[in-house]
C-alpha cells in the first residue's frame, strides 16, 4: 500500500514528485552513480515513497551494494595510507569518510572500520605535524633562496592542510615575497622583449635588491642590458667600432691564457667532483670529502652540538653569502663562521646546489619503490638500500656516509637541540634525494617517503656502510688509547 503524501502536499503533487524521482533513479542506477543515487534515496525516505514500488525497491538494493563498496573503498585506502605512512592517501580517505557520514552512512554497522578510523586519525595527526614542520622549513628555505617554485609549492600545500596551522606572519611573508618575485620576473621578461635600456635598468635594479641573480629572466635581461650598453659605448668611442683596448694583444692574451680551472670549476652549484678538486679534506678513514663540508661539520662538532634548532633555524643570508664566497675563492682556512646557524646554512646550501644530489637521479625511483614496499627497519629494505648505495659514485657515497654519521651523533643531543632524527630527515631529505624533474606533484606525493628514506639512512648508517663504521670505531678506539697513554 502506498504511503500517504507528506503534509502540505496535494496528492497530485506527491505523485508528480514520485514520478520525477523514479525517472532520475533509473538514470542513476544505469550509470551506477552513487552520489546521485544517495541523494535520491534520501528523498525517497524523506517523502515516504512506497518502497515496494519496483523501481524504488531496485534502487534501494543497488544503493545498499554501492554503499558497501564505498565503505570498503575507504577501508582499503585507510590501510594503504597507514601501511605506507602516506599523508595524502589518509587525508583523502578521511575526507571521503566525512562525506559518507554526512550522507547518512553509519560506519559502526561495518565490522572493524571504526577502530581502523581511530588508528588512522592518530597517524594522520602525527603525519600532519611532520608535514607542517617540513613545509615551515621549506617555506623558510624558499624565502632564503628567493625561490618562487619552493614558495608556491609550500603555500599551496599549506592552504590544503589549513593555513591556520602555520605561523601567520611566515605565511604572509611568503605570499608577499612570492608576489614580488613573480611580478619582478614578469618585469624582467617584458624589459628583455622590449629591449629598452631604461626598463632593463629598472627591472635589474629591482631584481638585484631581491637577490634574483640566478633566475633565467635576470640573466637574459642582464645580457640584453650589457649588449645595449656596449652599443652605446661603441658609438661614443667612434661610430660603433670596438675600442682599441678590446682589440689589443694584451686583452686577447689575457682571455686566451685564462686558467681553465678558474673558468670552469665551481664549488656552489658545481658537481661534487669539482668541489673535491677545489679543496678536499681527508677523513680518518683515508677517504676525501669537500673541504666546505668538512669545515662546516667539524665546526658544528666542536661548538654547535647543543645549539637549539640547529639546521632548522636559518642563518644570516649576508653572512652565509660571504662565507660561501670565501670557500669559492679557495680560502677555506681563512673562513670565520659568525654563528652555528650560518655554518649549518652553508652546508645545506652546498648540498642543495649540487647539480646532481648525493643519491643520483637514476636511483630516485628505485629508492622510492623499495621504501614503499618495505618499512623502516625491515632487513630487506636495508639490504636493497645497501645494494644501491654500493653502486652510486664513490665520492657521493663517502660524503653521504660522513653526513649521516654526523647527523646520528647530533641527534643524541635532541633533548637540548629539540632536533631528532625525524627533524633532521625533514631538513635534509630534499637536498639528498630529489627527482631530476622536480614538480609540485612529486614534492607533495613523495615528501613523506623521502623523509622516511632519510631516516633509515641516518638511523642505520652502520648497517648501510659497515666498512666505514668499522674504521670509525677503530679510529675512536685509537684516540681513546692515546688519550689514556698520555695521562
Amino acid at each position: 500500500m502506498a504511503a500517504p503524501p507528506p503534509p502540505r502536499m496535494s496528492k497530485k503533487a506527491f505523485e508528480e514528485e514520485k514520478k520525477t524521482v523514479k525517472y532520475y533513479l533509473k538514470i542513476a542506477m544505469e550509470a551506477k552513480d552513487y552520489r546521485s543515487l544517495n541523494t535520491l534515496v534520501a528523498k525517497v525516505r524523506k517523502q515516504h515513497f512506497d518502497t515496494t514500488d519496483s523501481v524504488i525497491s531496485e534502487a534501494l538494493k543497488l544503493h545498499k551494494i554501492l554503499t558497501k563498496q564505498e565503505v570498503e573503498s575507504v577501508r582499503y585506502y585507510l590501510k594503504m595510507g597507514m601501511d605506507g605512512n602516506k599523508f595524502e592517501v589518509l587525508h583523502k580517505a578521511m575526507e571521503q569518510t566525512d562525506k559518507l557520514r554526512a550522507s547518512g552512512i553509519n560506519f559502526s554497522e561495518y565490522e572493524g572500520i571504526e577502530e581502523q578510523l581511530e588508528d588512522a586519525k592518530e597517524l594522520l595527526k602525527k603525519l600532519t605535524a611532520e608535514k607542517i614542520e617540513y613545509l615551515t622549513h621549506f617555506l623558510k628555505q624558499g624565502l632564503q633562496l628567493n625561490n618562487t617554485d619552493m614558495l608556491d609549492m609550500a603555500l599551496k600545500t599549506a592552504h590544503q592542510i589549513g593555513a591556520k596551522n602555520f605561523d601567520k606572519k611566515l605565511i604572509d611573508q611568503g605570499k608577499e615575497r612570492l608576489e614580488r618575485l613573480t611580478t619582478t620576473r614578469q618585469f624582467l621578461d617584458m624589459a628583455s622583449k622590449q629591449n629598452d635600456k631604461e626598463a632593463l635598468e629598472a627591472a635589474l635594479g629591482r631584481a638585484k635588491a631581491l637577490g634574483m641573480h640566478d633566475y633565467k629572466e635576470f640573466k637574459a635581461a642582464d645580457a640584453a642590458y650589457k649588449k645595449i650598453s656596449r652599443g652605446f659605448l661603441g658609438v661614443w668611442i667612434g661610430g660603433g667600432k670596438k675600442s682599441s683596448r678590446q682589440n689589443s694583444p694584451t686583452a686577447r692574451s689575457v682571455s686566451k691564457n685564462a686558467s681553465p680551472m678558474e673558468k670552469k670549476l665551481k664549488l656552489f652549484g658545481g658537481p661534487l667532483k669539482e668541489g673535491l678538486a677545489l679543496g678536499a679534506a681527508t677523513l680518518s678513514s683515508g677517504e676525501k670529502v669537500p673541504a666546505v663540508c668538512h669545515s662546516c661539520i667539524e665546526h658544528i662538532r666542536l661548538q654547535g652540538m647543543t645549539t637549539e634548532g640547529i639546521f632548522r633555524v636559518p642563518g644570516n643570508r649576508d653572512n652565509m653569502m660571504y662565507i660561501m664566497s670565501q670557500f669559492e675563492k679557495g680560502r677555506a682556512s681563512e673562513v670565520k663562521f659568525e654563528t652555528i646557524h650560518d655554518t649549518a646554512g652553508v652546508l645545506k646550501q652546498y648540498l642543495r646546489k649540487l647539480p646532481e644530489p648525493l643519491i643520483p637521479f637514476a636511483y630516485y625511483k628505485a629508492f622510492i619503490d623499495v621504501a614503499n614496499k618495505h618499512k623502516n627497519g625491515d632487513p630487506e629494505r636495508l639490504r636493497k638500500f645497501k645494494e644501491m648505495i654500493d653502486n652510486i659514485p664513490k665520492e657521493a657515497s663517502v660524503l653521504l656516509q660522513y653526513l649521516c654519521s654526523f647527523i646520528k651523533d647530533l641527534a643524541v643531543c635532541e633533548p637540548i637541540t629539540k632536533m631528532g632524527v625525524n627533524n633532521f630527515a625533514i631538513v635534509f631529505a630534499p637536498n639528498i634525494l630529489r627527482p631530476e624533474v622536480e614538480t609540485q606533484e612529486s614534492m607533495i606525493t613523495d615528501m613523506n617517503v623521502t623523509i622516511d628514506i632519510m631516516q633509515t639512512m641516518i638511523s642505520y648508517v652502520e648497517n648501510l656502510w659497515p666498512e666505514a663504521a668499522k674504521k670509525k670505531a677503530e679510529a675512536a678506539e685509537k684516540k681513546k688509547r692515546e688519550a689514556a697513554e698520555s695521562q
